[in-house]
This record gives C-alpha cells, sequence and structure tokens, in this order.
C-alpha cells in the first residue's frame, strides 16, 4: 500500500479515484454510533482512519444505514473514493482486519460500479433483534441480547407484528427529528417483512425489513411488542398505537445491545 500519501498538492481528477464497497460487521458495544462524531470513538471514525493508514489518503464515508450507539452490525455496507493505485479490496480488506478486528471487519472489498452509493442505492435494509427469554442470565450472550425474564406470549408478539407491514406514518415509534428550518419531515415508511422466530433455549428473534427506517424505529417497535408478550399491551392494539402516531402512545425503547443490522439489498 502508499507510503506516501498521493492526495498532497492533488486532486482527485489527479489521482483517478474508483469507488469501493465494503462489506462490514462490527460490535457496536464500545461505539458511539456509526457517524464521526469528534471526541468520542465511532464505527466511521474508526474505519475511516484505518483506511487512510491503509490507502496513504484520507476518505469519506457513506454507509447503508447508520446505525446509533451500542447496535451492531453484520451486513453494513459502505462506499468510498479512493486512489485506482492503492486500491486493492484484498489487500485494504486485509489491512483494516488487521489494524481494526475483531472489533470491526471487512467481511467482502470490492471496486463498485461508478457513482455506486451505499445508501441511496440501496433498496432495502433488515435488522435483527434478539431476545433472551429465561429466568435466568447468560453472561455469554448479554452483549448482544436482551434478558427478559418474564414469559412471553410468542402467539401474541406474532399476531401484533401485521399492523407493522406496508406503507404507514411510523411516528409513534420514531424520534422525531428537529431540522434547522422547522420543518417537520416525513415519517412514512415501507415495512415489508416483520416477524418473530423461535431460535430455542429461550432465544426469541425478531426480524424487519423495510425501505428505510427512521430514528430508533427497530427499537420502539421491538419495545412495544415485547410489551404484548408479556400482557401489559393486547396484540390488537398496536393498530390503534401506529395510527395514534404519537410517540407516548407506544411502549418502551428496546436495549440498542440487541439490535444488528443483518443485511442491505441492492438491485
Amino acid at each position: 500500500m502508499a507510503t506516501t500519501p498521493p492526495w498532497r498538492g492533488s486532486s482527485w481528477s489527479d489521482l483517478n479515484p474508483v469507488r469501493v464497497r465494503l462489506t462490514v460487521a462490527y460490535d457496536g458495544s464500545d461505539f458511539s454510533g456509526f457517524a464521526r462524531n469528534p471526541g468520542v470513538e465511532t464505527v466511521a471514525g474508526t474505519l475511516g482512519a484505518a483506511l487512510q493508514r491503509a490507502l496513504g489518503h484520507p476518505v469519506e464515508l457513506t454507509c447503508a444505514g447508520r446505525t446509533d450507539a451500542g447496535v451492531h452490525a453484520w451486513g453494513q455496507v459502505v462506499s468510498f473514493d479512493a486512489d485506482r493505485d492503492v486500491a486493492d479490496p484484498a489487500l485494504l480488506q486485509r489491512s483494516v482486519n488487521r489494524q481494526c478486528g475483531p472489533r470491526i471487519v471487512v467481511r467482502e472489498a470490492s471496486i463498485a460500479p461508478e457513482g455506486f452509493d451505499a445508501r441511496r442505492w440501496a433498496r432495502s435494509r433488515r435488522y435483527r433483534y434478539t431476545v433472551l427469554n429465561r429466568p435466568v442470565a447468560d453472561p455469554f450472550l448479554a452483549a448482544t441480547t436482551w434478558h427478559v425474564e418474564q414469559p412471553l406470549d410468542l402467539a401474541a408478539m406474532r399476531l401484533a407484528c401485521d399492523p407493522l407491514l406496508g406503507e404507514h406514518d411510523f411516528s409513534s415509534f420514531c424520534r422525531r427529528p428537529r431540522p434547522p428550518s422547522g420543518e417537520r419531515p416525513s415519517l412514512v415508511r415501507r415495512v415489508l417483512d416483520a416477524g418473530w422466530r423461535d431460535l430455542g433455549d429461550g432465544l426469541l428473534r425478531f426480524e424487519i425489513e423495510a425501505t428505510s427506517f427512521c430514528h430508533q424505529m427497530v427499537r420502539s417497535v421491538v419495545g412495544t411488542l415485547v410489551e404484548t408478550g408479556t400482557g401489559r399491551k393486547r396484540a390488537g392494539e398496536v393498530l390503534a398505537i401506529r395510527d395514534a402516531r404519537d410517540r407516548a402512545a407506544a411502549g418502551q425503547l428496546a436495549p440498542a445491545h440487541g439490535l444488528c443490522l443483518w443485511e442491505v439489498r441492492y438491485g
């Protein structure tokens, strides 16, 4: 890889840039989210620094989904421009994994089509949330599951997923952003799939796929569905909660560490 930074005194047109695509997995436990944030350790900050050391020039990362603090990823997709002369995917993958593993690893690296954008080209994102439903917690699963001691009614939780499917305003399940302009952005999202699986031995997995998500949407949905499982809410109430368009109508926010960005679909 380059040892003399080729970007010094040069423009990108001089460097013959090429678009690179990475599929990245990370343990979000000790990161303050994905996006760069001065003064705190983030996935983008750590990954970007490793790529700069490998390439010899800085990079501007675009990701498919900005995960919050404590949230994990298995299939995060990242794109950026690099100088073609030093952008060897196999060497980049090896260098980043040596620097950042095992907390951050590049699962796949390739040269992407011209104009590829990890966020804008994505057709859907799929998240997994794992609940450990046993009387006693498991220290070996604590970093990636939400331990719920009270028995859960899985049938009720599955039934409660039905109102989530399709295109709806998910204001009840989202932390509403406050843009400087004062305009209220749309929180309408299209959910393609949502459901629970019993993995056995007390492990329950919720999966949800949508074209896009709003802030804290999955964690709010999971928190509400778990409340139907404990009997605090009825499955039939979820439709009314959805249509209330009021965050106060939904349930608690599920802990971040049970959530994982599992897959991003393109094409």
